[in-house]
C-alpha cells in the first residue's frame, strides 16, 4: 500500500464561523499550493463543485440544513469536504462541532489524507491547524509499509480516528501529536524535554514530535520505532491503546 500522510484533529471549539473556514483554506496554500483544493462539497463521497477560490466556499462552509428525527425537525451544519486529484493528491473534511440533545458539546473533526511528498512542510501545516482549531487531540503521521499490514490498514490509528466522540482515546503515538484539554494534564513536560523529544506549548496544550523530521518515519523506521517506544513510556500506563511496535 502506498505511503500517505494522515492529519487528524478533534476539537470542542466552535468551527462554524466563516473566519475559521477562511483560515483553513488559506492553510492549504502551504509550501507553494501543493494542497490547493480542486473540488469542494458537503459530501466527501460526491463532489459537484469546482473550487473557484476562497470566497466561493463561503456559502458551502457550515451551511445549515434540517433533519427530521422521530418526528422532530432539527437544524444542523453540513460538513465541508475538499479534494485534489493532481499531485499532490489529497482529500480532507471538516465535521463541525455541535451540541446534542443533552446540551453536551460533540467535538468536531478535521482530517486530511494525502500522498506523501517532501515538498510540503507537514509539521507547519499541522501546527497552523492546531492554532486554528484548539484541539482536544491532534495527530500528524506518515504511514509506511510497517504500519500498513492488511490486518492494520483500517485500524483507528491508520484512518486518523480517536474513536468515541464524547470520550475519545488515543490509538497510538503519531510522529507529531497535540495533547489539549484533559489530555494536556498527562504530559510531563520536563520529563519529555529531558529525554530529548521536541515539545512546545501552544494554546493550553502541547505539541510533541518523536523526531525532528517526519521523513525519518520512512527513511529510518527502526530508529523512529525505538524512539516512539521511549516516548510512549513517558506517559501514564494505558494512555495509548497500542503499546507495541510493529515487527520490522
Amino acid at each position: 500500500m502506498k505511503s500517505y500522510i494522515q492529519i487528524a484533529i478533534r476539537t470542542r471549539s466552535e468551527t462554524i464561523d466563516w473566519g475559521v473556514g477562511e483560515k483553513l483554506i488559506d492553510s492549504l496554500n502551504v509550501s507553494g499550493g501543493w494542497l490547493h483544493p480542486e473540488q469542494v462539497s458537503h459530501n466527501a463521497d460526491k463532489f459537484t463543485e469546482l473550487f473557484l477560490g476562497k470566497s466561493s466556499c463561503e456559502n458551502i462552509w457550515a451551511s445549515k440544513a434540517s433533519l427530521r428525527l422521530n418526528g422532530v425537525l432539527s437544524d444542523f451544519y453540513q460538513d465541508f469536504s475538499w479534494r485534489r486529484k493532481k499531485a499532490i493528491k489529497s482529500s480532507g473534511s471538516v465535521v463541525h462541532s455541535s451540541r446534542n440533545n443533552r446540551g453536551q458539546v460533540v467535538p468536531g473533526t478535521i482530517s486530511l489524507k494525502a500522498d506523501y511528498s517532501d515538498k510540503v512542510d507537514w509539521y507547519s501545516l499541522f501546527k497552523v491547524w492546531c492554532e486554528i482549531f484548539s484541539p482536544q487531540l491532534g495527530m500528524v503521521h506518515l504511514f509506511t509499509s510497517p504500519e500498513l499490514a492488511p490486518a492494520d490498514k483500517n485500524g483507528s490509528f491508520q484512518i486518523g480516528s480517536f474513536n468515541a466522540a464524547l470520550k475519545p482515546d488515543i490509538p497510538n503515538v503519531g510522529w507529531g501529536m497535540f495533547y489539549g484539554d484533559e489530555f494536556a494534564r498527562e504530559v510531563n513536560v520536563d520529563k519529555v524535554a529531558a529525554a530529548g523529544f521536541r515539545i512546545e506549548g501552544l494554546g493550553g496544550g502541547y505539541l510533541v514530535r518523536v523526531t525532528e523530521n517526519i521523513s525519518d518515519v520512512a527513511n529510518e523506521f527502526s530508529s523512529f520505532s525505538k524512539s516512539r517506544a521511549e516516548l510512549r513510556n513517558l506517559f501514564p500506563e494505558g494512555f495509548f491503546v497500542i503499546n507495541n511496535e510493529p515487527l520490522v
